[in-house]
């Protein structure tokens, strides 16, 4: 992949505040990744493609749990066998891809946060919801995830998703499962953590927005969803102006600076490469016990988020 740190802005403070905020330093994060990779050696179903910097931001996302680490090296390679069409066959060149990016700007904001979260955002609906492929979206966003696996170094997430443009038909196209589908990958393939999810411009469809938030996601998720009104600036309670972009009342800069930004930044050989490496489902050892948790039977029940 080519290098994201001229987009991804993390300084080297930021950096040593996440390492205090979950209790690590370099030294324990030299031993913890030579574990971890160890461990990863001796799993006869498990690939052992993966960085040390890999290895690395999952231990930060997982504030240091060497188990949980496990769990979401795990998922990170069986998962594909569950969702394929959120974690395989990712071709950013393809014509699917140039197609969506015309009808939803998606973007990472460069810069984190105060308290060292990565904002990100959706905005420009298109109104026409026939136009909206929301499993393009949901592929598009684990494509970022993938990104920040091995690049970002934050605390977890905040995403503001504007609603100006949404009306009922996007409501009644909304797929509920791939939301949760989407939950399940982002908390344990990625072992990221939601801090909030801010529906801006909320007035006409919040009530229909809610209760798909309701529906969809995890009820310790929910509490994490806040609602703010056109013309309203509560939004800046929660993040500062200069990380979001300025069409939203922020003072990062127009939109088109982020839209799918951090997506030009890899190569699309790098990502499809990465599809490749999966879980041997055969060669799982009866005493595993992640395989319940995240393989083809896995339960969306079982997991909780961080």
């Amino acid at each position: 992949m080519t290098d994201t740190g001229k987009y991804l802005v993390i300084t080297a403070e930021e950096m040593a505040y996440v390492r205090r905020e979950v209790g690590t330093n370099e030294d324990d994060i030299k031993t913890a990744v030579t574990s971890l990779r160890e461990w990863l050696r001796m799993q006869p179903h498990l690939p052992d493609a993966v960085d040390d910097s890999l290895i690395e931001r999952m231990y930060i996302n997982s504030k240091c749990s060497m188990e949980k680490v496990k769990l979401g090296l795990d998922a990170y390679f069986s998962l594909k066998h569950r969702f394929p069409e959120l974690l395989i066959n990712r071709d950013i060149g393809g014509s699917d891809f140039q197609f969506l990016m015309k009808h939803l700007k998606m973007m990472t904001m460069p810069r984190l946060t105060k308290d060292a979260y990565r904002v990100h955002v959706w905005t420009a609906v298109d109104k026409d919801p026939t136009n909206i492929i929301w499993l393009l979206y949901g592929k598009t966003m684990t494509c970022a995830l993938e990104i920040m696996l091995v690049e970002d170094y934050s605390l977890g997430d905040v995403i503001v998703f504007d609603l100006a443009n949404v009306n009922g038909g996007h409501i009644v196209r909304t797929d509920i499962n791939l939301i949760r589908n989407l939950e399940v990958c982002y908390k344990t393939a990625y072992r990221r953590r939601l801090k909030g999810l801010h529906l801006v411009n909320a007035s006409k469809i919040i009530h229909s927005a809610m209760k798909i938030v309701k529906m969809a996601l995890s009820e310790k998720l929910q509490k994490r969803v806040f609602a703010h009104l056109p013309g309203s600036t509560t939004l800046f309670e929660y993040v500062q102006r200069d990380c979001i972009p300025d069409e939203l009342g922020g003072t990062a800069g127009p939109v088109d600076n982020f839209s799918y930004k951090l997506r030009e930044m890899i190569s699309r050989e790098w990502l499809l490469e990465k599809d490749k490496y999966m879980s041997d489902e055969s060669k799982r050892p009866a005493e595993n016990r992640y395989g319940d948790i995240y393989g083809i039977a896995g339960s969306f029940k079982k997991l909780s988020v961080d």
